[in-house]
């Protein structure tokens, strides 16, 4: 289950208890954006150091049903990737 850090604000803590039925994967999504990111990071992240077997489509699909449910947000920001185009800077709504 998601959760808060003791410092963090009461409507973080309220939030992190509204979730259920979470996957391990969403899971982990959720505590790794809590550092923002992009999705091509997060996914080479999850790839390298995930118990977990990841698709870089599934780890995109993952994070927008997580985006859907109002657990993580576009920051934003948008930083410019090898390829030259720009990505989203995506990051949790429980900070």
């Amino acid at each position: 289950m998601p959760h808060a850090r003791f410092t963090d604000p009461e409507t973080s803590h309220e939030a992190a208890r509204s979730v259920t039925n979470i996957t391990p994967l969403k899971e982990e999504i959720l505590q790794r954006l809590m550092t923002p990111m992009t999705d091509r990071d997060l996914y080479a992240i999850l790839f390298t150091s995930s118990r977990l077997i990841v698709t870089e489509s599934g780890v995109r699909s993952r994070r927008s049903e997580l985006v859907q449910a109002g657990l993580v947000r576009d920051t934003g920001e948008r930083v410019k990737l090898a390829t030259g185009r720009r990505a989203i800077v995506w990051g949790t709504q429980i900070v």
